[in-house]
């Protein structure tokens, strides 16, 4: 009677670990918004690294005229990367924000650039 006992427990633990449903969930999206602006004009160059690409790709490359901003927003994963390169002909300040999801994860307010100088940012989505 024990063991039978003991059979039908066991047998009862083997069939709910196995009929668990799996918890693992599909990578959540995240929306990461670049916003870069200055005192003078500037040039970008956004690239991403998506894990299922085999290396970075530049996504977006633009000149941006004196007086106005850059915007930039995507739709990445968990483990994507993001690199932002903010270049200067002139002596300027830069202003940068990256958001993932809304909230400010880099930022840097007045960082000066030097003529023909540039700056490198990069965030890894976690």
């Amino acid at each position: 009677m024990m063991k039978q006992l003991i059979y039908g427990i066991l047998i009862s633990l083997l069939f709910v670990s196995c009929s668990k449903k799996s918890t693992d969930q599909p990578p959540q999206p995240h929306t990461i918004k670049v916003t870069v602006s200055a005192a003078d004009a500037f040039n970008v160059s956004l690239s991403e690294y998506k894990t299922t690409d085999s290396s970075p790709k530049i996504v977006d490359a633009k000149a941006v005229a004196k007086g106005s901003s850059y915007n930039y927003t995507a739709t990445l994963n968990q483990n994507d990367q993001v690199t932002l390169v903010v270049a200067s002909d002139v002596s300027n300040t830069v202003t940068y924000r990256i958001y993932d999801n809304d909230k400010i994860v880099v930022q840097d307010t007045d960082r000066e650039v030097l003529t023909h100088g540039s700056v490198t940012v990069t965030y890894n989505i976690p």
